[in-house]
């Protein structure tokens, strides 16, 4: 026999055991005790796989309300053997699982199943959002004060917007509550909004120029370009009707002050 492996070695190969199902290398140095050292392994694997689907139950719930219970945790099982956990924090491991779902032939034919399962996701980084204190009205009216003709709206972390073709919403609510809710997929597309409000994901529907404008506010930009987003989409979108949510629901964190000329790089 060979000379024994590291500790360093013997980690290495266990964890490729987990990844991969199968670290031949390290089974002469697998004690069997009256089990076999691959079946050994495979213990391991077959629980950490469990824990994985576990997890993603949690953050896909809509989903599996759709697939059904089996259907859903044959599809989790494959992802998590395929993609595995690229951190050390199980809340991360569905990054990816819309594009996994929608790459897959057998599902081909359920054209939800993408954006139900990226709805879910957005909730799930929603409630795991950095906390961040929302400006009050006169907080708000006394920045905007000074933030110039076109201000950037910068908006709390656990704001999230997305658009579907199809009632998104309508079809997540529909998930919840079957025996009391209704959903049309031929009723058009349907933006939901998406925020914490005491420790809870609260979500209402906008159009799609709404998604657009709050994307474009999330990634920094001033309200008229936030808007020519929007309208792009609707050239009838008006400024009121978008900022009505934001306002609302007091989603602005901070309104950055206006450059003075010195300060202005152009």
């Amino acid at each position: 026999m060979s000379a024994p492996p590291s500790l360093s070695e013997l980690q290495s190969g266990f964890a490729r055991a987990m990844i991969d199902g199968a670290a031949p290398a390290l089974l002469p140095w697998i004690d069997a005790r009256g089990i076999a050292p691959a079946a050994r392994l495979q213990i391991y694997r077959n629980a950490i796989l469990a824990t994985q689907v576990a997890s993603l139950v949690t953050s896909f719930p809509a989903v599996e309300r759709m697939l059904g219970t089996d259907c859903f945790d044959g599809w989790a099982t494959r992802y998590a053997a395929w993609h595995g956990s690229r951190s050390g924090n199980l809340q991360n491991l569905g990054d990816d699982f819309a594009d996994y779902l929608q790459a897959q032939p057998e599902l081909s034919g359920l054209a939800w199943l993408g954006e139900l399962t990226r709805l879910d996701w957005l909730r799930q980084r929603t409630i795991l959002a950095a906390d961040a204190e929302p400006l009050d009205a006169a907080a708000l009216a006394a920045a905007l004060r000074v933030a110039g003709d076109d201000p950037a709206l910068h908006l709390l972390p656990c704001v999230h917007a997305m658009a579907a073709p199809f009632p998104l919403l309508d079809l997540w609510r529909y998930c919840e509550s079957p025996e009391t809710s209704h959903v049309n997929l031929e009723g058009g597309a349907q933006g939901v909004l998406l925020w914490r409000e005491d420790g809870q994901v609260a979500m209402q529907s906008c159009t799609p120029a709404g998604v657009a404008f709050v994307a474009a506010l999330k990634q920094g930009a001033r309200v008229s370009v936030a808007l020519a987003a929007a309208q792009a989409l609707d050239a009838g979108a008006g400024i009121a009707a978008l900022l009505g949510p934001v306002l609302t629901h007091a989603l602005i964190h901070h309104v950055p002050p206006s450059l003075t000329p010195a300060e202005n790089p152009a």
